[in-house]
């Protein structure tokens, strides 16, 4: 039985509703003839086994039935056609790649052609495209006398591919999965060459160091720390010369999980590989921002993104944008590191979220360039599906108006974000309240939770509660399926429980203040959030993020200022925050450090620049000043030299000054009005110019 035709008799055996020729067509990339002739083949083996073949429903699809008895024995039976086919081309050219370069033996093309048990002509087919694949990552493959087959190419980009070509061969690694049955050929190769032992050690040091949680990148960081391990341990090894020396902070957690993998497995890399694993890792993680330069990037493409993607869609994302924007920004942030560094991820979801969220992906697909002008790579497909995931989860949330609810936890092994997405879906789709949302390694935890049902995207028994198998995205076809299994289990439906969140009332008693003629300053928008607390109303105050002319004071605008260079200009604009200790001494410092070490970046338009650094530099409080330059200053940027105004942003955290960063953005695409603001020489005339828009958005 060919591989894809074992993975279409899987994807039966583990649905519990019915696949139609279209949907099985699509997700394959085959014909529905094809499709028939796979499930022909597919039902004389199980009749061939006195098993139940897959029916016809009409009107439906089609589904495999089995009972208890009949799973148990379809197991051992798909385990014994796995160990025993023969293999076709391409998981030849898998298990031929990984051999190269995993083997701890010499390995020889007459011993391949033995085990594989094809012809010379065949294997000399094999090895062609095995050329053509690896000539693509700029590895020449080299047959020496007495060793074998060896790779030749830089030890950074070898690693790499064999990440890269994992990725394709499997969608989904199950190394975890106690009771994950059928392995797909390409699963089975690989744990030849790394055991899945030694995946769940490195899996159980990221559960002590890192997260004891599902995320987006747990499976691939793993798999990418067992490359690494495998080549380092056959001493294939990266130069001090081949890779730049980076500084770690043996404070993050990457750099905890590799000390403490190395303390497991008893091994002592040099320096040159703990600091390659651990910069590469870095680049895994959605809240890895390694400095100032990715810091300010992640948010102005996150908020830029977000307005580019509601203009083109027309779907009011701004209803739920400080949530989107905190999770892009996380996002956003790993994305920059990884394209930088040419690091590629999958997506297994890719597909499906192109065909239900097509809108979405394809207005994300055409702000890619601007990404690209900070990544000087292109964003693959599986990047800007990601990204696209983000978005379809507000979509759901913006669709909710629950009613009654049923309690449920979600069990998803995607990660974190795609779990997210299904439950989002549930809940708009069904009025479900997801509680929690587990891996299989968590399981026990729904023990101590106040839930009824389980939804779960993989198969799986649990006694004690109501579990139905659902794909990450809900489609038509099941949600029939979904609705048939509430109307079962109709007895654990509860009524909601409001809970009050009185962020639109806060608003509504601002916008009540401004109708009346009065001005809402920054003392009177705290004096109300005090109120609010103190009478135990909730607001959501990640919403309340105060507009530029909140936070800019009169006193923190400088004009027509003499500077003579670029750091001079820093230290100027900075001056009124240091003065009233909103920063400390050490972020005027973290500032010019970032432009010597790299570059003019903060220069973000035709004459603008935005000096900052991150908040744990020296941020005591927000705030932000600004200063014009009498005479113009050049920082280095081609593009947008001299600059004629320059602010200084101090951001706490990554969400309050969201509205600033807007309005900065505003004024970026806006030169006309810059040259106003360059041209003033008092300080009501500037501040009547900057708030003209925001004066306009309030009435």
């Amino acid at each position: 039985m060919k591989d894809r035709t074992m993975q279409i008799f899987k994807r039966f055996i583990w649905s519990d509703y019915s696949l139609t020729l279209d949907e099985l067509s699509e997700d394959f990339k085959i014909s529905n003839r094809t499709i028939r002739n796979e499930i022909k083949e597919i039902n004389e083996f199980l009749i061939s086994h006195e098993l139940s073949e897959i029916k016809t429903i009409r009107n439906k699809g089609m589904v495999l039935t089995l009972d208890q008895l009949e799973k148990e024995q379809l197991d051992a039976l798909i385990d014994e056609k796995n160990e025993f086919d023969y293999l076709n081309r391409e998981e030849r050219i898998f298990d031929l790649i990984l051999a190269f370069s995993l083997s701890e033996q010499p390995v020889f093309l007459y011993q391949k052609e033995s085990e594989y048990q094809i012809s010379k002509s065949t294997m000399d087919e094999d090895m062609r495209r095995v050329r053509n694949i690896l000539l693509e990552y700029g590895i020449e493959v080299l047959s020496i006398p007495k060793q074998g087959i060896v790779l030749k190419g830089s030890e950074r980009t070898i690693r790499t591919m064999i990440y890269d070509v994992i990725n394709q061969a499997i969608d989904s690694l199950r190394f975890l999965d106690e009771n994950a049955s059928g392995l797909s050929i390409s699963e089975i190769h690989l744990f030849r060459y790394i055991p899945r032992e030694v995946l769940k050690q490195i899996d159980h040091v990221y559960h002590q160091t890192i997260s004891s949680r599902e995320d987006i990148y747990r499976n691939q960081l793993v798999m990418f720390t067992a490359v690494w391990l495998s080549r380092y341990l056959s001493q294939e090894l990266i130069p001090s010369s081949d890779w730049e020396i980076w500084d770690i902070d043996q404070n993050t957690l990457k750099t905890s999980f590799v000390d403490q993998l190395c303390q497991t497995l008893v091994v002592r890399p040099p320096a040159s590989e703990l600091n390659y694993i651990v910069f590469m890792l870095e680049t895994f993680s959605t809240g890895s921002i390694s400095n100032s330069v990715e810091w300010v990037q992640a948010q102005l493409l996150s908020i830029q993104l977000i307005q580019f993607v509601e203009q083109t869609t027309q779907i009011p994302f701004s209803k739920k944008e400080e949530s989107l924007h905190e999770g892009l920004y996380r996002h956003m942030a790993g994305l920059i590191s990884r394209v930088k560094s040419e690091i590629q991820i999958l997506n297994p979801l890719k597909e499906t979220v192109k065909r239900y969220y097509g809108n979405i992906y394809f207005a994300i697909e055409k702000f890619a360039p601007a990404i690209e002008v900070i990544t000087k790579n292109e964003l693959s497909e599986d990047e800007i599906a990601f990204l696209t995931i983000h978005f379809s989860t507000s979509v759901s949330a913006i669709n909710q108006e629950l009613k009654y609810t049923y309690k449920a936890v979600v069990v998803c092994n995607h990660g974190t974000a795609t779990g997210r997405l299904l439950a989002e879906h549930l809940k708009e789709l069904f009025n479900i309240e997801v509680v929690a949302v587990l891996s299989t390694g968590e399981m026990e935890l729904i023990k101590k939770l106040d839930v009824d049902l389980i939804f779960s995207t993989l198969s799986l028994t649990y006694p004690e509660k109501p579990i139905l198998v659902v794909d990450p995205i809900i489609k038509i076809e099941s949600r029939k399926n979904i609705q048939a299994f509430l109307e079962r289990n109709k007895q654990f439906k509860r009524l909601v429980n409001n809970v009050n969140d009185s962020t639109e009332l806060f608003y509504e008693v601002l916008d009540l203040i401004k109708d009346s003629g009065g001005t809402i300053s920054s003392h009177i928008y705290r004096n109300l959030e005090n109120a609010f607390d103190k009478n135990h109303l909730k607001i959501n105050k990640r919403e309340l993020q105060p507009m530029l002319k909140d936070v800019l004071k009169p006193s923190d605008i400088l004009l027509l200022e003499k500077c003579s260079d670029w750091e001079s200009a820093i230290r100027r604009v900075a001056y009124p925050l240091l003065k009233e200790n909103y920063i400390n001494e050490s972020y005027v410092q973290a500032m010019i450090a970032s432009v010597n070490e790299f570059g003019p970046y903060i220069v973000m338009g035709k004459h603008l620049a935005l000096a900052h650094a991150r908040p744990e530099d020296g941020v005591n409080k927000l705030g932000i000043s600004v200063a014009t330059l009498a005479e113009p200053v050049v920082f280095g940027n081609d593009a947008n030299d001299p600059v004629k105004i320059i602010f200084c942003l101090a951001a706490v955290d990554s969400f309050s000054h969201l509205n600033i960063m807007k309005s900065l953005i505003d004024l970026i695409n806006d030169e006309t009005k810059i040259n106003r603001l360059i041209d003033c020489s008092n300080v009501s005339d500037f501040e009547a110019i900057l708030y003209e828009e925001e004066e306009r958005q309030q009435k």
